[in-house]
């Protein structure tokens, strides 16, 4: 069965994007590194590097790009190719790769650059799978593997499942769909700090549809940044209020402003 490894995009402007897309040897390995070792292991046919929504000047020493102007999958991969002798320090890899001799290693190198294909036309996480799916089809893929940070993968494979089933061209994907964690996550951030809102489904508990509404909080984030802060910060105090109500034990006397149950859309295709 061939395999198309997806190796999710970073911006490249994004706070300390070395350790979000490379990590730190020899255990915490990055998007980078960690969709390589997947590519191996699942000696995939193809690996997509994305993607063109941030670009940046390259100015690591000693590579024939320093200097130029990249969007994220060429900056991506003109990181790999200053630093791919770095990738035997990470251990996972070392382990994986068992390479003992230059020639060895040279054979490696061939093995991956023949197979990296840069994504440069995508501008969001959902453009992004369309152009890998794309591209996993050219090369008669029948399994897609999407790679990312723990803050992140959850939404990429939120919306690889929807993409792959409401596109027909990619429903040999819907079922042969694996997301694999890198190590590393968004600055100052941990994969505990990933909030997780399910529609509800367990009997034992309430049926209110509460993730429509955070659905639609998180549309208010495109607010400018006063309005954001207002809306926070009246938010906070309503938030307060019924805390205080849940910690005491009693209840709300004001009636809701809309129907608890009302059948308001979800948002899809949240960026």
């Amino acid at each position: 069965m061939k395999t198309g490894i997806l190796i999710h995009g970073c911006n490249v402007n994004a706070e300390n994007w070395r350790h979000i897309a490379w990590g730190n040897v020899p255990g915490e390995m990055g998007r980078i590194p960690q969709g390589l070792l997947a590519a191996k292991e699942f000696d995939a046919a193809v690996i997509v590097f994305g993607t063109g929504a941030s670009r940046k000047q390259y100015n690591f020493a000693g590579s024939p790009k320093t200097g130029q102007v990249l969007l994220e999958a060429e900056y991506s991969l003109a990181f790999l190719e200053s630093h791919f002798d770095d990738l035997m320090r990470f251990k996972a890899f070392a382990d994986t790769c068992n390479c003992h001799s230059e020639n060895d290693w040279t054979n490696l190198k061939n093995w991956f650059m023949e197979r990296i294909v840069l994504d440069i036309q995508s501008i969001n996480t959902v453009s992004e799978l369309r152009e890998a799916g794309e591209i996993f089809l050219k090369h008669q893929c029948e399994r897609a593997v999407v790679v990312s940070s723990p803050t992140h993968l959850i939404r990429v494979l939120r919306d690889a499942s929807v993409l792959y089933q409401q596109d027909r061209r990619f429903e040999l994907f819907q079922d042969r769909l694996l997301a694999m964690p890198s190590m590393t996550c968004y600055e100052g951030s941990t994969a505990a700090d990933v909030v997780v809102v399910e529609p509800p489904h367990r009997p034992d508990r309430h049926v209110v549809p509460t993730h429509r509404r955070i659905a639609r909080l998180m549309e208010l984030q495109k607010l400018e940044r006063e309005s954001l802060i207002n809306f926070l910060s009246e938010l906070d105090e309503l938030m307060q209020r019924y805390e205080d109500i849940q910690q005491n034990g009693s209840r709300a006397t004001t009636a809701p402003i809309w129907p608890l149950m009302a059948t308001t859309p979800p948002v899809a295709n949240l960026p």
